[in-house]
This record gives C-alpha cells, sequence and structure tokens, in this order.
C-alpha cells in the first residue's frame, strides 16, 4: 500500500468537544518559514510533525481518542455483519467493542444530537474524505468520497437503513450485498469484509494509524514479530544504551492465543471467519558485569519490565511504533510525547521525524505535550495546536499561526509558557496561600 498521509480529522458532539472542532496537518501557505519540516505530496504541503497543548483536563487526551472511536466503529461493523454476532460480542476480549458513542455530556441540549466524526487521508496523491454520524450505536449518515481534480461521492447513506445506501464508482461492486449493513453498522468496513478492494485499502489505513499513550506503563506493538526482528533489536539497543549505558542484549518472545471465533455469514461461500487473538509479549534483556572496570564476558540477566527503570521501558516499547512508520510511512499519534522521557531523548524523537534522511517516506508525527521546551528550536506556528476549555467545559482546538504577528517577534516556547490561547492553566493556589 502507498504512503498514507492525515490530511484532516474532525470530531463534533464527542466528549469534551461539543461543537465542530477541526484539526489539520496541511500547511497555512501564508507562512514560508522552515520547509524542511514540511513535505509536499501531489499540489499540498504538509507538516512532518504537529503538536498539541493545552492544559490539564483541556481535551488533547480525548482529541486521541477521535481517531481511536473512529477505528473502534470501522473494526466492530464487520462483527455485526455475523448472523450470531451477539455471541461473539459478549466475549471479554471483544465486549468493550460494543458500546455507544459518547456525546458531549454538560450541557442536556447536545444529549439528543448525533456526534460526527470526519478523517481525510491521501493516497496516490488522491485525497478520501470520510465522515459519519452516530447516535447512541445507530449509524445515521455516512459519506465517502474522492478528490482528484474534482470530487466524486462514493458512498451516500441519509438513514440507518441500508435501502438508503448510494453506492458509486469503485463501491457500486458492493451493490448487491449491501443488505449485510446492519443500522448500527458502517457500510465502508463491511464492504472491506467482502473484499471490496478500495474499501479495504482505505479501511486499512485508518485502522492502521497508530494512537499511543506514553502514559501507559508498557504498550502493546501491533506486530512483534515484524518489530522485534534482530535488525531491529540491535538498532532498539544502539538508543536505549544512552539511557541505560549497560544493556548488551535484548531477547524478545511472544505468543498468540485465539481468544474467539465467529463465522461471518450463512451465506458465504468461502466460509470465512472472523478471529480474535491475543498476543503476548515477554521480554529479559543481559547486562555488561565489570570487574575493576573491566568489561567481563559474564552477562547480568534482568526480568526487564521487573527492574528496568519506567523510563527505559517507556523509551523501549515506544521505539516499534517509531521504526514502523519511519520504514514504511504513515502516521503516528502520540499522546504525552514527554511522559517519562527525559526532554533530550523526547526531541531526538522529533528529530528522527523532521530529517529526511531517517524520514524518507516522509511519516507523519502527531503528539500532544506539556512541555513547551519541545518547541525550543526551528518549528513552523501551523506545526503547534492548542486545545482550551471554557467554563462551560467545552473543548475546542485553535492553530497558533493564527496569532497576527511577524515571524521575527515569535518565540514559540514563549508564546506557550505565557499562555498562547489560554492553553496554560489557571492559577489553582491563587488566594490559598
Amino acid at each position: 500500500m502507498d504512503n498514507i498521509i492525515l490530511k484532516s480529522l474532525s470530531v463534533e458532539n464527542f466528549a469534551s468537544f461539543a461543537e465542530l472542532s477541526e484539526f489539520t496537518t496541511e500547511t497555512d501557505s501564508s507562512k514560508k518559514e522552515y520547509l524542511d519540516n514540511t513535505f509536499i505530496n501531489g499540489d499540498i504541503r504538509f507538516n512532518k510533525v504537529s503538536f498539541l497543548y493545552g492544559a490539564n483536563g483541556s481535551g488533547k487526551t480525548f482529541f486521541c481518542k477521535i481517531l481511536r472511536e473512529i477505528q473502534r466503529l470501522l473494526t466492530l461493523s464487520p462483527l455485526l455483519a455475523a448472523p450470531n454476532s451477539s455471541q461473539f460480542l459478549s466475549t471479554p476480549q471483544v465486549k468493550g467493542l460494543d458500546v455507544p458513542v459518547k456525546p458531549f455530556v454538560f450541557d442536556i441540549h447536545y444529549r439528543e444530537k448525533p456526534t460526527t466524526f470526519k478523517i481525510d487521508i491521501v493516497m496516490s496523491a488522491i485525497t478520501y474524505h470520510y465522515e459519519f454520524s452516530v447516535q447512541g450505536k445507530t449509524v445515521v449518515r455516512e459519506l465517502l468520497t474522492k478528490k482528484y481534480r474534482r470530487t466524486e461521492k462514493l458512498i451516500e447513506r441519509t438513514s440507518p437503513l441500508f435501502k438508503d445506501i448510494i453506492l458509486r464508482s469503485e463501491l457500486k461492486g458492493f451493490e448487491s450485498a449491501k443488505q449485510t449493513v446492519k443500522p448500527e453498522a458502517l457500510c465502508l468496513p463491511v464492504a472491506a469484509m467482502l473484499n471490496n478492494s478500495l474499501a479495504d485499502q482505505l479501511n486499512t489505513a485508518i485502522c492502521g494509524i497508530q494512537v499511543v499513550s506514553m502514559a501507559a506503563g508498557r504498550l502493546n506493538p501491533l506486530n512483534p514479530k515484524k518489530t522485534f526482528t534482530k535488525e531491529r533489536i540491535d538498532k532498539y539497543i544502539r538508543i536505549i544504551q544512552k539511557a541505560d549505558p549497560t544493556i548488551r542484549n535484548i531477547n524478545v518472545s511472544s505468543s498468540e492465543e485465539e481468544i474467539a471465533r465467529q463465522k461471518i455469514d450463512v451465506d458465504d461461500f468461502e466460509n470465512r471467519e472472523i478471529i480474535a487473538t491475543k498476543t503476548t509479549v515477554s521480554v529479559d534483556t543481559k547486562h555488561v558485569v565489570y570487574n575493576n572496570g573491566v568489561e567481563q564476558e559474564e552477562q547480568a540477566p534482568i526480568t526487564f519490565f521487573a527492574e528496568e527503570s519506567l523510563g527505559t521501558i517507556k523509551l523501549f516499547t515506544a521505539l516499534p511504533y517509531l521504526y514502523d512508520v519511519l520504514e514504511s510511512g504513515g502516521v503516528l499519534i502520540i499522546d504525552e510525547l514527554e511522559n517519562g522521557l527525559h526532554l533530550s531523548l523526547a526531541k531526538e524523537i522529533i528529530n528522527l521525524f523532521n530529517s529526511e534522511s531517517s524520514n524518507p517516506k516522509h511519516a507523519q508525527l502527531i503528539c500532544t505535550s506539556h512541555q513547551p521546551l519541545l518547541l525550543d528550536g526551528n518549528y513552523r506556528r501551523d506545526q503547534v495546536w492548542v486545545s482550551i476549555k471554557d467554563s462551560f467545559g467545552q473543548c475546542s482546538l485553535h492553530r497558533l499561526s493564527g496569532l497576527q504577528t511577524p515571524r521575527a517577534k515569535v518565540n514559540l516556547t514563549t508564546q506557550i509558557l505565557k499562555g498562547a490561547f489560554g492553553c496554560n492553566p489557571k492559577l489553582f493556589f491563587d488566594n490559598n496561600t
């Protein structure tokens, strides 16, 4: 598959976002600074790295959950197509998928309104726009378009009923099977499951965008067999030695078990099944032993997750995600990039994406952060976003390039520290000291 570019992500009436909030990696064409931080695909210029800042509770983590919610609904929809889906969805490992979409809760006006998600991705210089609206568990609207010189509608759905789904162009081949789309399911992933080529590419592209949180104690790589090859582990060791110079070898083992199995459809002549699996990864490391400062052949074994520092564990478990996207292209979203990492290590991660030599496929990094010193360098104003929450509990996204200030007078770090767009918290202890 060609490199995937995330152009934009939008949401309305979801979690802490009441009104429409829009995010984009497309550059502001009026800003000409630091073009090395950007790349061009077709006739559009994109940022390689985007930052999202904000006070605690301002919506940064919920921004990351926008994409996870889209991915959850794309993953859930094919499961609902199975005739005995309720039995499959009741298994503990899958049960969490089948829950209603959570609307904005701090205003009763929004409780009966649908939640709308929108995502634009670029493949082979073609922009695909996908949006849908969900009321609780029911899909009330769905739209897929493609744009290459002109815009063409591929899926147009105006109600929960399959009869109100209109398919065109590359999706027209799914017409005879659209009755498999239930009111609670999205059309695109069901078409992908039944081998529509374009639907499969788009579904795979959106679900393939990795969203990880550095606040988690450990992360779970998507494909351990790929991410823990000897070549990869050698790269990881060279980086981890900057944090722990005693490490010499890393041994990774993984096991996979089937946790659920469900046939897709009684009329499926290929007798296909949806199979859910669980992967367990174990890590052990070997460390150097010295005798009066002389390195010995003997090495000390360490149970990695039990005995290493939390920061080293976080660095190690983040590396597979970084190299997956840097080597293949694509998009990586990291919540709280600097959590548990020294500032210099966090900045090295950013530099990996901005550098043409380490990022020849123009992979994109989107990260949330509390650390303004990450921007102590040559960064564009349109790379920086802030999330703010008003007194009514509503969060919104704003781009720092909206500040009408000449570049020569703007220091991004200073702007964040001074509270540009209200991204710094109020003084919690004012009048209490």
